[in-house]
């Protein structure tokens, strides 16, 4: 599993997760993303240190906030709903903010990006986006670098010519896909509006422009379920059903890449994990129905039977219990 942006409870927490992680019975590998704190409080942190089972890749910085808090940085206002009014209270007119200034933004990236460290920021407005490509831009021109897999992530608002523009830097795109599945409705009739909504993650677009994209939960925001993100991206079905966006539907086998082979490339593991091929890992999982051969609506509903890392089965009650 990705940690974008670990915020320690304690002091010592990623030392103590690191701990547990990198014992042999530990049900999970983990790839961090660690916020400059982190990386300035552990002096010997550096990029790519760590093993397979734990390892510090990235740095994750935030330039604007939430869909649902006003803090989406947009071109045009929220609508001047009920909800935003008087359920939100965001006033009228708002179009959000970022939560840093876009020149400091920039020196930290310029800084870290210097030192070898990945780099993510988290973008939800298309003005966000659209300025966080800015930044990348402006970077890569001054200071090249290959293969860097930078990447943006949650994407809700990202425009084709954003799309284009970030392919053409090699910046790589994560879903925060479900938003559409919880809260599709609230964004289409009184968060953006409907034009906007459709416009939503627009995974299919970001295909056809070259981008290998991942999916994922933002934990603890939306619990760890992979399948419902197979099904929200594969049908773009809300809870009742609903569809949002229905042009940027991708099919199974893309899911299936988004949510393994996809999300190992950029975390530079896919020599590793994320397929099973001759000399990785190992790590699998046996589902009780075949995704590709049910109706996608029911893809969610797939029973994992068993999970096995580095080809040993794990009993996973016993971490659950």
């Amino acid at each position: 599993m990705g940690a974008a942006g670990v915020f320690p409870i304690f002091p010592n927490a990623v030392e103590i997760l690191e701990e547990l992680i990198k014992q042999e019975s530990s049900p999970i590998r983990m790839v961090i993303m660690n916020t400059i704190r982190e990386i300035k409080r552990i002096r010997s942190m550096e990029p790519g240190s760590g093993n397979d089972q734990f390892k510090d890749i990235g740095v994750k910085f935030w330039y604007d906030g939430s869909p649902y808090t006003g803090t989406m940085f947009l071109d045009q206002p929220y609508l001047n709903s009920e909800l935003m009014r008087t359920g939100l209270g965001i006033q009228k007119e708002t179009c959000g903010e970022s939560v840093i200034s876009k020149e400091r933004l920039k020196r930290l990236v310029q800084k870290y990006h210097n030192a070898g460290w990945q780099i993510i920021i988290h973008g939800q407005g298309d003005r966000a986006t659209r300025e966080i490509i800015d930044i990348y831009e402006s970077i890569l021109t001054n200071s090249p670098r290959e293969d860097h897999r930078h990447r943006i992530e949650h994407c809700a608002l990202f425009s084709e010519e954003q799309i284009k523009r970030a392919a053409k830097l090699g910046i790589t795109p994560s879903w925060h896909i479900n938003h559409i599945y919880y809260y599709g409705e609230a964004l289409r009739d009184e968060i953006v509006g409907p034009e906007r909504a459709n416009h939503l993650m627009q995974i299919a677009t970001a295909l056809k422009c070259g981008h290998r994209n991942s999916l994922h939960n933002d934990s603890p925001m939306y619990r760890a379920e992979p399948l419902k993100l197979l099904r929200t991206a594969v049908t773009r079905k809300t809870r009742k059903n609903e569809i949002i966006g229905a042009d940027q539907t991708i099919n199974i086998e893309e899911g299936i890449k988004a949510l393994t082979i996809n999300p190992a490339w950029q975390m530079f593991m896919e020599d590793k994990v994320g397929s099973l091929e001759v000399g990785k890992i190992a790590d699998l999982v046996v589902l009780s129905e075949n995704p590709m051969e049910i109706n996608p609506d029911r893809l969610d509903q797939i029973q994992v039977l068993e999970t096995y890392k580095g080809g040993r089965a794990l009993s996973l009650s016993k971490f659950i219990d």
